[in-house]
């Protein structure tokens, strides 16, 4: 009896020896598990944030950003001239041209207001055509804030892209008075395009930026 006793203390310790490490080894793998998600999750951030990826050959950070910004530029100049009512009709027309020709199809621009928190899209012809047959005396837009782009990387269409943020004051004047002024944080993607052209039956690579979709990512009231 006391035997038996003795061997039955004996496998229940046996038992609760082999579960707590058991135990330990399921928390020891979750742990493990976890840690590798978390790292994993934090080396994706941190390629994002330092911006490593690998232009094609021939094509240098500061070349991609420079083209980048001058297309921001000149996109622009073309909304200066849509809000000038005294460009006539031909100058507005080659304007609306000028800038689509900058975007890549399909690109959409959205637009907001303090009035509503909706935001709507727009087809980059659509908007600008909108723009210039707003119903107001004059229209002011300028731009400030405009960014160097960022977050460049590549996309799994094998397609090269960033980001350039900028800030845009919109001011709509009606006999003379200011009725309308928004201030609005908006980013537009810029997309890397390599192309080859032949040049006197010899093929040349070579590659241009785009404007792609412009995202609204606060407006406000500007301040006085």
């Amino acid at each position: 009896m006391i035997y038996m006793r003795y061997y039955l203390t004996r496998l229940i310790i046996k038992c609760s020896y082999v579960l707590r490490a058991a135990r330990s080894l399921e928390l020891l793998v979750l742990l493990f598990i976890s840690l590798s998600v978390h790292a994993s999750g934090s080396v994706t951030a941190y390629a994002k944030l330092k911006d490593t990826v690998n232009l094609p050959d021939k094509v240098s950070r500061d070349e991609f950003k420079k083209k980048a910004l001058a297309k921001i530029k000149e996109f622009q100049g073309c909304l200066y001239i849509l809000c000038d009512k005294n460009s006539g009709r031909t100058a507005q027309d080659n304007a609306v041209d000028q800038a689509t020709a900058l975007f890549v199809d399909g690109a959409i621009i959205e637009v907001s207001s303090i009035h509503s928190n909706e935001k709507k899209h727009l087809k980059v012809r659509d908007f600008l055509e909108k723009l210039r047959n707003l119903h107001y005396e004059r229209i002011v837009i300028t731009f400030s804030h405009v960014d160097y782009v960022s977050n460049i990387r590549k996309g799994a269409d094998g397609k090269y892209y960033g980001l350039v943020s900028f800030e845009q004051t919109f001011r709509a004047y009606r006999d003379g008075r200011l009725i309308y002024e928004d201030e609005t944080k908006k980013t537009t993607e810029v997309q890397l395009i390599v192309y080859e052209r032949s040049l006197h039956g010899n093929a040349i690579q070579q590659w241009d930026v785009m404007l792609s979709d412009v995202e609204v990512l606060g407006t406000k009231t500007p301040k006085q």
